[in-house]
C-alpha cells in the first residue's frame, strides 16, 4: 500500500527563491500537498552529499558522472544513484518509486520519476506523482523538463 506523502511546506522556485502568493505573503503547498514532495525530490537530485549543512547526508551526487559517456551503463548507474538518494532517508519508500531514463542528446539524459502515493482528500485523490527531469553531463545541471 502506498504511503501518504502529503506535506505542507513553503513553496519555492527551481532556483531556490521563495514564491509569493496572490495576497503578498509567502506561498505554501497547502493547496497542493504533493508539490512539497516534488520540490524535495528535485532538490535532492540537484544536490551533492554535504551541500546541506543541517542535513549532510542529503544529495544524489550526480556530478560524479560528468564526462561519462551517455550510454546504458552510465544511465543505469545514475538510476541506481537516484533511487539511493531518494530512499536513503525515507523521503520515498522504495516500493513506491519507479525511475526510468532515456537519452535526450549526446550529453543529456531524461530521468522520469514516478512515485505512487496514497489517495487522500488533500491531494484530490491523486495516486501518483510524476517528475520529469533532465541531466546534462557536460554542464552538470539537473533541469525540469516539460
Amino acid at each position: 500500500m502506498p504511503q501518504n506523502y502529503d506535506r505542507n511546506d513553503l513553496a519555492w522556485s527551481y532556483r531556490g527563491d521563495w514564491l509569493i502568493s496572490h495576497d503578498g505573503d509567502l506561498r505554501d503547498t497547502f493547496d497542493d500537498p504533493l508539490r512539497s514532495l516534488y520540490e524535495e525530490v528535485r532538490d535532492v537530485l540537484k544536490s551533492e552529499v554535504g551541500d546541506w549543512r543541517i542535513y549532510p547526508e542529503i544529495g544524489a551526487g550526480l556530478p560524479d558522472f560528468v564526462g561519462e559517456p551517455n550510454n546504458k551503463r552510465t544511465a543505469e548507474a545514475i538510476k541506481t544513484r537516484v533511487i539511493a538518494a531518494l530512499t536513503r532517508n525515507g523521503l520515498v519508500a522504495s516500493n513506491d518509486l519507479k525511475v526510468m531514463y532515456a537519452p535526450m542528446d549526446i550529453d543529456k539524459l531524461l530521468i522520469r520519476i514516478s512515485i505512487t502515493v496514497a489517495q487522500t482528500a488533500a491531494n484530490r485523490g491523486s495516486n501518483s506523482l510524476g517528475i520529469t527531469l533532465g541531466y546534462s553531463y557536460a554542464e552538470n545541471q539537473v533541469f525540469v523538463v516539460g
